[in-house]
């Protein structure tokens, strides 16, 4: 009988899915972008912009579904913010598809053990003209740690940079951080320990520079717009409609202007995937992702690609819900298909996930999962063993019927995540017989409900900051700041210790594979998919790039040919 009800609620599923297309869906011969007459009066005055605009200068235009929370570099918390800083701010070095490169940082000296490095500042202006000091990378990433600041991303550095922990934590002053600028050209940064993806990591927004001036004249208002601020990077924000766009121009004053060949970069928000493909469809992007629903339709044109980001259920363990059981949390994670549910949410697009580390990131000397395979939980799921532990969790709690065992599922209001959401209400109240009850936000929201701790169960995701476990894995220690759903085990904080400090690199990877497997074992977290995602791009651009580290797009050097 039960697995009568799954193949009708495969079917019912698959026929909301198919409903959600018409005879107008983009990519079909007759009038793709009929349906979206609603989004027309303010993408058309986009397109006659762009269009004008772009007889004479190059535009790239392409689109995200929300907003981007924020542009304050310590603040950033988010793909689509970290994206648009990775192109208005400039680090010390620049992590360019993979390629540390020279960023404002000229050249530099490794001391003998591996824990000092001294950068020495290339001659640059900000955008305003002011010139660009090595005091404002100490101010910016004494910022990061500053308790007072609330950073989110503080846990980058937390364990990293000397003293680091202690100031974010109100145990040390924040003059004491490791971080000295020697003069206006030359700084230093003192590590705990050697740490050899420490360069690939400077390019990152969080540890760009921001003048302590223009933060202390516009207080908790700077970034908020675009005249708020002043910019370092290859470009910088001309104008920022909230919820519509940003508008990106070249920096006159960047230092490398001569190698950036694009004059302008429109962000828009489409919050609805469907509309962004018809307007790529009529020219008014240059780039698009294309909806699960509608691959088939481009069969022929789809670019695809790795984004970096595993989707996970974060589970709330502070005690303020029934998940603190360990059992409920390995029940939940059982009682998964995560097969089905790649095949239901994204028709096959995403690819079903059982562990937590993303596969591609490096090893020792091969990539991490061929050196450490692993399958945390089966990817059919195993829906007895999931009732054991229920069993056991009810005992636990007290608890006769599982019905009253009722859980909140957190979202964004989108309409893919909707769909995914119900997919795993479906599977989470047929395998285990308890409540599972949706809630969906926007994604700004969101952010700020896990931050906060609002929540039981969200649906969230992680893409590597650079192409190492300890990008994952620093997460979860307790007390880390982006430790959002309280975890805490002494195991797992002992192997983090041994990685952070150990030299032997297969040593240091053991730790880290054996911290991995501790998270998923004690249910920290319930592993969903890895990301592939399907573009169109205009093939007059050139030289747009994706990766999986850190941002979603590198268009630096982007160009558009005609």
């Amino acid at each position: 009988m039960v697995k009568f009800k799954k193949i009708i609620s495969l079917f019912l599923i698959f026929v909301m899915l198919f409903t959600m297309t018409s005879c107008s869906t983009p990519g079909e011969k007759s009038e793709p972008a009929a349906s979206n007459e609603p989004s027309n009066e303010v993408n058309n005055e986009q397109s006659n912009v762009s269009t004008s605009e772009q007889t004479e200068k190059k535009v790239l235009r392409y689109s995200l579904t929300a907003d981007a929370p924020t542009l304050d570099p310590q603040l950033m918390n988010s793909i689509p913010s970290s994206t648009v800083g990775y192109h208005i701010y400039e680090g010390l070095m620049r992590n360019h598809i993979g390629e540390i490169l020279p960023g404002m940082a000229e050249k530099y000296e490794i001391s003998d053990d591996g824990k000092t490095y001294t950068f020495h500042l290339r001659d640059a202006l900000w955008s305003d003209g002011v010139a660009i000091k090595a005091q404002d990378y100490e101010y910016a990433i004494k910022r990061l740690v500053d308790p007072a600041t609330a950073s989110d991303y503080s846990f980058l550095v937390t364990a990293l940079i000397k003293n680091a922990g202690d100031i974010n934590s109100g145990k040390m002053p924040v003059d004491e951080l490791g971080v000295k600028a020697l003069d206006e050209k030359t700084l230093t940064i003192e590590l705990n320990n050697p740490t050899g993806y420490f360069l690939s990591m400077l390019s990152m927004s969080q540890l760009c520079p921001v003048r302590q001036d223009v933060v202390e004249k516009y207080g908790k208002d700077y970034a908020a717009d675009a005249e708020k601020n002043v910019y370092s990077g290859p470009f910088i924000v001309k104008d920022w409609k909230h919820e519509d766009r940003i508008i990106l121009e070249k920096n006159p004053n960047y230092w490398n202007k001569d190698e950036i060949k694009l004059d302008e970069v429109h962000i828009l928000t489409v919050s609805d995937p469907m509309t962004a493909l018809a307007m790529y469809e009529e020219g008014e992007l240059d780039f698009v992702h294309v909806p699960a629903e509608v691959l088939k339709n481009y069969e022929d044109q789809i670019i695809y690609y790795n984004d970096g980001a595993n989707d996970f259920i974060k589970l709330n363990m502070d005690g303020t819900s029934e998940l603190e059981n360990r059992n409920l949390r390995l029940a939940l994670n059982y009682a998964l298909n995560r097969e089905d549910y790649v095949l239901l949410s994204s028709q096959g697009l995403y690819q079903p996930n059982t562990r937590y580390v993303l596969p591609q990131v490096n090893g020792v000397e091969k990539n991490y999962s061929e050196e450490y395979p692993y399958e945390a939980f089966p990817v059919n799921g195993d829906t007895e063993k999931a009732k054991e532990y229920l069993a056991e969790a009810m005992k636990e709690l007290g608890v006769t019927d599982p019905l009253k065992i009722e859980l909140e599922l957190l979202t964004t209001d989108q309409e893919r995540t909707r769909i995914e959401a119900e997919v795993l209400q479906s599977q989470l109240q047929t395998a285990l017989g308890i409540t599972i009850n949706i809630r969906q936000v926007p994604y700004k929201q969101r952010l700020e409900m896990e931050s906060k701790h609002e929540f039981e169960m969200v649906v969230t995701g992680w893409v590597p900051d650079y192409p190492d476990p300890m990008s994952y894995l620093e997460l979860w220690p307790t007390g880390s700041p982006y430790n959002h759903g309280s975890y805490s085990s002494e195991a797992y904080d002992g192997f983090i210790s041994e990685a952070l400090s150990n030299t032997d690199p297969k040593e240091r990877m053991d730790a880290l594979f054996n911290a991995e497997k501790t998270l998923l074992e004690d249910g920290g977290i319930i592993p969903l998919q890895l990301r592939r995602n399907a573009m169109l791009l205009n093939p007059k651009v050139k030289g747009f790039e994706t990766y999986f580290v850190g941002i979603n797009f590198d268009y630096i050097f982007a160009d558009i040919v005609e």
